[in-house]
């Protein structure tokens, strides 16, 4: 069975550039202890099935000022294996800059070269007047919003519980759309990174059409059952399998 490279696409920028970020409870953080910090590293392999076909990395790379305000620079870079290249090569490049004390999102970027396929995106989210502007044009957006990549580091500020459902608002593609999450349970799992506690994060994705329609509630993410609510495992059930990003390796300050 084949898979057609527009659904591909679209399962490797679900991956690779964290769309399967999961959504958290809306209203800016409260003040506590923050679960990631400058410094941190986390570098997961791509795979689809047993085949590796290309490493992430996710990165708090700064702290910055940005009009203004004092953000966070996060950034996550993909590649696909030497070996992987001539059938589909991959290099992204995605930034969201964090406001530090709402923790929503003050720009977001995107530089996609996917097989074929290449995309150069920029999101300013103006929070004063109600709008963001996407590549220059302007669409409303909701109190809080974030981003596909923001909304997973709000999320590890949440309290999560077994059972608990969440729902978020994300501005891209010139609207808004809300993303919604359940606890589903906890599992013990083992990864080349370690064994860790972790809670089964479980993010409805809207309909679309192709292969989405039929993942639809399929994906998953295993985070630390701790302060950090580390990703170590992300997966994607899909037709002919499933693709997965898994941690391989971590660096965090402090330990």
């Amino acid at each position: 069975m084949s898979i057609s490279e527009k659904s591909y696409r679209k399962i490797l920028f679900l991956l690779l550039s964290l769309l399967l970020a999961a959504p958290a409870a809306g209203g800016p953080a409260r003040t506590r202890n923050m679960p990631w910090e400058v410094g941190e590293k986390l570098t997961f392999a791509v795979r689809w099935g047993f085949i590796t076909g290309g490493h992430a990395h996710m990165e708090v790379r700064e702290k910055i000022k940005l009009d203004g305000r004092d953000t966070y620079r996060i950034v996550t870079q993909a590649r696909s294996a030497p070996y992987f290249d001539p059938f589909y090569k991959v290099r992204d490049l995605v930034e969201s800059y964090i406001d530090a004390q709402h923790l929503h999102s003050v720009r977001y970027e995107q530089d996609l070269n996917e097989g074929n396929f290449s995309r150069q995106l920029a999101i300013i989210y103006d929070h004063e007047s109600g709008y963001a502007y996407e590549n220059g044009e302007r669409f409303e957006i909701t109190e809080n919003i974030q981003d596909v990549l923001s909304s997973f580091y709000f999320l590890r500020t949440k309290e999560l519980e077994v059972g608990g459902r969440y729902t978020f608002d994300v501005g891209t593609s010139r609207e808004v759309w809300p993303l919604e999450v359940t606890v589903e349970g906890r599992e013990r799992i083992r990864v080349p990174a370690g064994r860790f506690d972790t809670l089964i994060v479980v993010p409805e994705i809207r309909e679309e059409d192709g292969i989405f329609r039929k993942a639809r509630g399929s994906l998953k993410i295993w985070v630390t059952d701790d302060e950090r609510r580390i990703p170590v495992l992300m997966r994607c059930r899909i037709p002919i399998g499933s693709i997965s990003a898994v941690l391989i390796e971590k660096e965090l300050p402090g330990l």
